[in-house]
């Protein structure tokens, strides 16, 4: 378990945020929560003993009556300032959930891509962005009751002390057994918990899976359901096993230790009063009443005060993977450096190799490769050739392992990182049409001006469809927020995605198998038009099938992360090494295509 000053700055940490964000409520809340404790000390045990009191001693009814009235104004302003509180609660919570969620997207946006590839880091961050509604109003609650309990126990002690310390003596001793008790079930509790953690999120997995689009139809032609719904069963048994058997001997702990200590304390307290009362008669009806009245309440308050301890354990284990998310930092993302000065310099690769993180095979070796202005490229190989991956170390998404890339003869590491990559413009192989309107998906970006984003595109092939919709480039894309929404079919999300690098001001263009759903015949047409295009620009295109290829001016071969052929189409086939292999399986299909348009 962690110590408590980690808990405490954990807890510190998080409530700093609340109080950026919102800090007119959460002063309000304090206070609340200390003048409520105030109150309830004041028509409670105050007015006990002094209602008491005051027939003992014969007080006159004018007295009583002018403090029962200020008792009665205290609760009515009691209740003016919890209206005040409630009516800011929902637009205070709305601000604190917002910031923190702006923050979290934020750095999310800056980390580099290899942390996604972590799981430690993936499950922070999934943890800290879906649990930061639901957490940021727990803590808030346990916050609340640890002030509310703390000012109630500081108002009673005071009361008692005035009355009788011998009392608050008592008391405070049957309690430090108690805050025993509580610390090691504190400490068995979150230890079940941690116990249960592994198997809670293989059960949130599980339970994920059947409601994702993402999964929805390999699940609908399939019977994978039933093993996924088999072991969510399996998992929730384990859970169940795990609090009903430790959960169990909590309970048995706990009653014998509560049941003990609030024995002890109920009879100390009966004990000394009829000591006082009854052989000594040193101590007034209404302080006796006061004090009965006050035994249970001290005691109750002190245990719900105890019981914020181990919330306040589980609020910082959710924060530790807040923390541990918001204080990792990229090495590559944000960093400064020099401008592109020249948008069509030469790419060098010298002696390239690379491992993805926490892996010793190599995914590219001894890569040397030199890509010159306006030139066309075709990067091809079967699938784990590491074509996507050279790529990746082109734009810098990745630092190489070993060697180094060059960009007009500087080392692309002194580069500023978003200058360097705002020269590309690429759609990847896994591309995404986001829910926003046509021209918003095209622009990347707040549209500030619908200049070129209509030839754009029209340059893709998608100027037809696009014309055809009521609202044209304003139209809403997918169903997410919009029932009247369009969703295109996969070839024209592709066309779409292709738009976006002919409205980019690049110099160096990246397709990623970018037209895998269209057919060959669309495919070669529209590869064959947007190198016409970029006449002007460096186009470097990765691809299984090579209908297109024979138009690049160079073509590598990649095969287990090196090149092993280069050349242009004919020198490849007259080589008839891997690439006249891999093309001739596929000749048949694109034979037509070739003859027809060679």
């Amino acid at each position: 378990m962690r110590s408590a000053l980690h808990i405490i700055k954990n807890i510190t940490r998080m409530l700093g945020y609340i109080i950026r964000f919102s800090p007119m409520y959460f002063i309000s809340m304090t206070v609340f929560c200390i003048y409520v404790s105030a109150v309830d000390t004041l028509s409670g045990t105050i007015a006990v003993q002094y209602i008491f009191n005051s027939l003992q001693r014969g007080t006159d009814f004018k007295t009583v009556f002018m403090f029962l009235l200020f008792v009665t104004a205290a609760m009515v302003v009691r209740h003016i300032m919890g209206a005040y509180v409630n009516y800011l609660s929902p637009l205070a919570f709305t601000k604190i959930k917002a910031g923190i969620n702006r923050m979290i997207s934020r750095h999310a946006v800056k980390m580099d891509l290899e942390y996604y590839e972590s799981p430690k880091f993936y499950n922070d961050f999934v943890w800290a962005s879906a649990q930061a509604d639901t957490k940021l109003g727990a803590l808030m609650n346990t916050y609340a009751v640890l002030i509310a309990r703390l000012s109630e126990a500081v108002f009673l002690g005071l009361v008692l002390s005035s009355i009788d310390r011998t009392t608050l003596y008592i008391m405070l001793a049957v309690i430090l057994v108690r805050v025993i008790f509580e610390n090691i079930y504190s400490k068995k509790y979150v230890k079940m918990e941690q116990k249960a953690k592994p198997c809670e999120r293989r059960r949130d997995y599980f339970r994920r899976i059947l409601y994702l689009s993402d999964y929805a139809k390999e699940i609908r032609i399939s019977d994978m359901h039933k093993t996924l719904y088999k072991r969510f069963c399996d998992t929730m048994s384990e859970i169940k096993e795990i609090y009903r058997k430790d959960g169990r001997i909590l309970a048995v702990y706990m009653t014998a230790a509560r049941t003990i200590t609030s024995g002890v304390l109920d009879a100390s307290i009966y004990l000394y009063l009829a000591y006082n009362a009854v052989i000594t008669k040193t101590i007034m009806f209404g302080d006796a009443a006061a004090i009965i009245s006050s035994a249970g309440s001290f005691s109750w308050i002190l245990t719900e005060l105890l019981m914020t301890f181990p919330e306040f354990i589980k609020h910082s284990l959710y924060i530790d993977s807040f923390n541990d998310f918001m204080d990792t930092r990229p090495r590559l993302e944000g960093q400064q450096g020099r401008n592109i000065l020249n948008k069509n310099g030469t790419i060098e690769l010298k002696n390239v190799s690379f491992s993805y993180h926490g892996e010793s095979k190599r995914s590219l070796s001894n890569i040397d490769l030199t890509i010159r202005p306006y030139e066309k490229i075709a990067i091809v190989g079967y699938n784990g050739a590491g074509k996507s991956t050279l790529t990746k170390l082109l734009m810098r998404f990745y630092d190489v392992s070993g060697g180094a890339v060059y960009y007009d003869g500087v080392n692309i590491k002194e580069y500023d990182t978003k200058e360097y990559r705002s020269n590309y413009g690429a759609v990847f192989q896994d591309y995404r049409i986001f829910a926003g309107t046509v021209a918003e998906n095209v622009v990347m970006d707040r549209v500030r001006s619908r200049e070129g984003i209509w030839e754009s595109i029209e340059s893709s092939g998608l100027g037809e469809k696009i014309s055809e919709l009521k609202d044209g480039i304003d139209t809403q894309l997918t169903k997410e927020f919009y029932e009247d929404g369009t969703n295109l079919s996969g070839g024209e999300e592709q066309k779409l995605a292709i738009s976006r690098i002919f409205y980019k001001d690049c110099g160096i263009i990246i397709l990623d198998e970018p037209s895998s759903a269209l057919d060959p015949i669309s495919e070669y047409r529209l590869n064959k038009t947007i190198l016409s295009l970029s006449e002007h620009k460096t186009v470097i295109f990765i691809s299984h099938r090579l209908s297109t290829t024979c138009m690049a001016d160079r073509i590598l071969m990649m095969e287990n992360g090196e090149i092993i052929e280069e050349g242009s189409h004919a020198e490849l086939i007259a080589k008839n090494g891997k690439y006249a292999e891999m093309f001739n399986l596929q000749a048949e299909k694109y034979r037509k295509t070739f003859q027809s348009s060679y």
